[in-house]
């Protein structure tokens, strides 16, 4: 999951705000230049990655994020409204040749998609 700031909001407070130590972050004047605008930096981001899970199903990786951010959604929104935050799941399988992911997504995952007003990107990878 990441939290993306088109502005130079202090995204480390977010680790205080949720106790929740983030995999990544940098404010935007701490990212690197945009390579369309070589006067401004990318967005800001607060990043929380799950564990790497050798599944055929999404489902666990899934459930491990929403453990983690179980009791602080309403804040995460906040957040969010307060400082023009928006919300990504980004979700990467690998995969073999022969053996496909099932991708799916749950209610009560698709209900917090929509509770965020996030978006999924989705990026595969075939080994």
């Amino acid at each position: 999951m990441n939290i993306f700031f088109d502005n130079n909001f202090d995204v480390y407070k977010i680790e205080r705000i949720l106790n929740i130590k983030p995999s990544d972050c940098k404010r935007k004047n701490e990212t690197r230049m945009s390579p369309f605008n070589k006067n401004e930096h990318l967005e800001g981001y607060w990043s929380l990655v799950t564990d790497t899970f050798e599944e055929l199903d999404i489902k666990p990786v899934i459930d491990d994020l929403l453990r983690k951010l179980e009791g602080k959604l309403e804040i995460i929104k906040e957040i969010c409204k307060e400082n023009n935050g928006e919300v990504c799941f980004e979700i990467v399988p690998i995969f073999e040749k022969d053996n496909l992911p099932a991708i799916y997504f749950e209610k009560r995952f698709l209900n917090i998609v929509n509770y965020l007003d996030a978006v999924i990107d989705i990026d595969m990878y075939l080994n």
